[in-house]
């Protein structure tokens, strides 16, 4: 299994204000997921607010199939009412918290958010009224192994037995212009430890020493779900090629300690 680069930090779901959902850490039922939510996204741009003012409120309204669970969240500045809102695209800067627990038994979690204005009616932040879907990947799918050798790209991942369909969204580093592509993996014959069916895709003719890059799509009743790695992606890169060398002036000064530290202990045994 490739390990998920956040798998101990508490979930979280970031709403940026450029319209993606960014999910980061172990999103799982039985955890508390904080939601991080851009007002830009809902809040019309000519309207006059003041981040964090408590008359402009914004609600997460959540649920959680199959448990009936209902969550109405309230989303809040940590830093109260902001003039100077320190605003970032990716959702780094400034954004209103809300927390909500996600219940035992749970398959998803739905999302939509509710602003209501003192300047006009109600407005929903929606998926155009599809409301927002997440899934819990690393209960789901699992990538097993993704690969580059002789100039094929293989891909290999175990999902439970409730998935209907996988999609592998990939492109090569470096051949962004060309644009993504995806190809489904067949289901195999064969189970992983935990008794999950194996997926695999066709051999894939690729450059060489081409580096691709990927992401997961499955469904299960019909809804579709991501796995992009905590909003890192796959890499078929080796870790080793991930991991640059240490600077030589960093070299240096390791072995002028090393060697200082060797003569004291010399002179302390003299």
């Amino acid at each position: 299994m490739i390990p998920r680069p956040f798998g101990n930090l508490p979930p979280r779901i970031t709403f940026t204000a450029d319209f993606h959902e960014l999910v980061r850490g172990n999103f799982q039922p039985g955890q508390t997921v904080t939601l991080r939510y851009d007002p830009r996204r809902i809040v019309p741009a000519d309207e006059h607010y003041i981040f964090g003012d408590p008359g402009h409120r914004i609600t997460a309204h959540l649920r959680f199939p199959p448990t009936g669970v209902v969550s109405v969240t309230p989303l809040r500045s940590p830093s109260g009412m902001l003039t100077s809102p320190d605003y970032d695209e990716t959702g780094d800067g400034s954004v209103l918290v809300g927390h909500a627990a996600i219940p035992a038994g749970a398959h998803e979690m739905t999302a939509w958010f509710e602003y209501e204005s003192p300047h006009g009616p109600k407005r929903c932040d929606s998926d155009f009224g599809h409301n927002f879907h997440f899934g819990f990947p690393s209960l789901q799918v699992e990538l097993r192994q993704a690969d580059v050798r002789d100039g094929i790209f293989t891909a290999q991942v175990a999902a439970s037995p409730d998935v209907a369909r996988l999609v592998l969204h990939w492109r090569i580093v470096g051949q962004e212009t060309a644009g993504p592509k995806e190809i489904d993996l067949g289901r195999t014959d064969h189970r992983n430890d935990a008794g999950w069916p194996i997926w695999e895709t066709e051999p894939i003719q690729v450059p060489r020493d081409a580096v691709v890059r990927l992401k997961l799509y499955y469904w299960t009743d019909g809804e579709r779900y991501k796995d992009d790695n905590d909003g890192l992606y796959y890499s078929t890169a080796r870790t080793e090629e991930l991991v640059p060398p240490p600077p030589r002036e960093l070299e240096r000064a390791v072995r002028e300690w090393t060697q200082r530290l060797s003569a004291s202990v010399r002179r302390a045994g003299e």
